[in-house]
């Protein structure tokens, strides 16, 4: 403590970065070592003299290290229950704080989806949407959506994109990034080529054409550098016949 004292008084910090890295530092003293009084009487200096929302975010993120550490033990002791009680209250002390930003959202979803709860997760969801403004409620059901194939369930990751797709139907940048988390974390190639195809060839309130030609040209282009990657020759030559046919069903 008294170290950091020091550097407060003493260091003149060039970045924001830099002096919250010190406060950092001192957080996770009174974490380890310090009494609930003198660990929330430091979360609050810290937030004084620095951006709040970050001094949050860094107190969070810590607080989920502690828990990830006793969750790693064999057994669970009362030391991972007392770690999961103040991590969860955190979270929840910083998503009413910072109700209109999205990151206190998508931070306290991992959170919960790394612990396999599910279905808290998607309550806090629900929440989140009904505190952020509307622009920003694609950016969070989408993050949610990758956060699901990463630690949760793909197929409630499907259901999240499929989603947002038929509602944003002109969001190609929505759809890349279902295809690469399905590379990654999914189906595979298969479930991309999939997807790829349905782009191509939409079906019910989507038979009507989605993108333009520009936007199709990107499609085709992303396809067949899934195919040169995972793919061979003849995925290869697919690709290319399906653009060919596209052109020609455009012209």
């Amino acid at each position: 403590r008294g170290v950091a004292e020091r550097a407060f008084k003493r260091i003149v910090f060039r970045e924001e970065g830099e002096k919250l890295n010190v406060w950092t530092a001192l957080l996770a003293l009174e974490i380890k070592y310090g009494s609930e009084k003198s660990f929330h009487d430091i979360i609050d200096r810290a937030a004084n003299q620095n951006n709040p929302k970050q001094v949050y975010l860094r107190v969070c993120e810590m607080l989920e290290k502690e828990v990830e550490r006793y969750d790693s033990l064999s057994t669970k002791s009362k030391g991972y229950e007392e770690s999961v009680q103040k991590a969860d209250e955190m979270f929840a002390k910083m998503c009413k704080k910072f109700k209109s930003k999205k990151t206190v959202w998508i931070a306290r979803m991992q959170y919960l989806l790394k612990q396999g709860r599910h279905d808290e997760a998607q309550e806090v969801l629900k929440r989140s949407i009904l505190s952020l403004p509307d622009y920003k409620h694609i950016a969070v059901v989408s993050k949610l959506a990758q956060l699901e194939f990463e630690f949760g369930s793909k197929e409630r990751a499907r259901t999240l994109f499929d989603g947002l797709l038929e509602k944003y139907i002109k969001r190609l940048d929505l759809a890349f990034v279902y295809v690469d988390k399905e590379l990654k974390y999914g189906g595979g190639v298969n479930a991309a080529r999939s997807l790829f195809m349905r782009i191509i060839h939409p079906s019910g309130s989507r038979k009507k054409k989605s993108f333009s030609d520009k936007q199709m040209k990107s499609v085709f282009k992303k396809w067949f550098k899934v195919e040169e990657e995972f793919g061979d020759m003849n995925s290869q030559e697919r690709v290319k016949a399906e653009a060919r046919a596209y052109v020609e069903r455009s012209s």
